[in-house]
């Protein structure tokens, strides 16, 4: 037996050990064979491929043909090196984290930590991260919901990268009124130094990949890098399983 040979038996045998066969789809549960969802759920999460690209910084999905960069960007570079998502916010992904995180349904976080997985690997470039932080919610939050998504989320994904998570190094030390129905320079000013590192040597000199479910305006993402920098991290990363669409302003009908 080659040794190609032998590389594609051993491979071959740690997918089935991973996705065995027989497996249902992670949320409909229609049968699969070694994948995390089926046919049809997989192509609607992916669909947004078809008529969007990321922006190069921030990962807002921006039409086809509009440039590498959304006007966010382009007005001013966020303080993360890059953030990327697994697809659109809507559609079944919406579904897939709504029942994750107001629905309880933490068996998810599995799944969605290997497509998690595949973005990072794939999309943030060849410089590894050391260290998963996972955007932590306001302490009231946390007790109403028992837990936090993104933490969960950051234990699944350093479980398939190998990488440990720093879950209390990063704090919300206030608490912030609801992002939902702000607009993007409302949320920036509601965030602003609304994060802390309590112990700096945890993220000191160290690349850091932040965690969270979703990336609207980037007003999260920002006030945590900001934090995170500020306390020494050499670089910070944003990984999250959506993302925002960018609309088009001033459009004639």
């Amino acid at each position: 037996m080659g040794t190609a040979t032998k590389i594609e038996r051993v491979m071959s045998m740690f997918a089935d050990l991973l996705f065995p066969r027989g497996k249902v789809c992670a949320w409909c549960g229609r049968p699969v064979g070694r994948e995390l969802l089926c046919t049809e759920c997989r192509r609607e999460v992916y669909s947004w491929r078809e008529e969007y690209h990321p922006c190069r910084y921030c990962g807002r999905l921006l039409p086809a043909g509009q440039g590498d960069t959304c006007r966010h960007c382009q007005e001013e570079r966020p303080p993360f090196q890059r953030a990327r998502a697994v697809g659109a916010y809507g559609g079944i992904l919406k579904e897939i984290i709504w029942a994750l995180k107001y629905q309880g349904r933490r068996s998810l976080a599995g799944p969605l930590g290997i497509l998690l997985a595949g973005v990072v690997l794939k999309e943030l470039g060849p410089e590894s991260p050391q260290l998963l932080i996972p955007v932590p919610l306001t302490a009231a939050r946390l007790q109403s919901r028992s837990f936090n998504q993104a933490e969960l989320l950051a234990r699944a994904l350093g479980r398939e990268l190998g990488l440990a998570v720093a879950g209390q190094a990063l704090v919300r030390v206030r608490e912030t009124a609801p992002q939902v129905g702000l607009s993007r320079q409302a949320r920036w000013q509601n965030l602003a130094g609304a994060f802390r590192v309590p112990e700096h040597g945890l993220v000191r000199g160290r690349r850091l990949l932040l965690v969270d479910d979703v990336l609207t305006t980037g007003a999260t993402a920002v006030a945590c890098t900001a934090a995170l920098l500020s306390a020494g991290a050499t670089s910070v990363r944003v990984v999250t399983l959506a993302t925002g669409l960018e609309v088009i302003a001033n459009i004639s009908p």
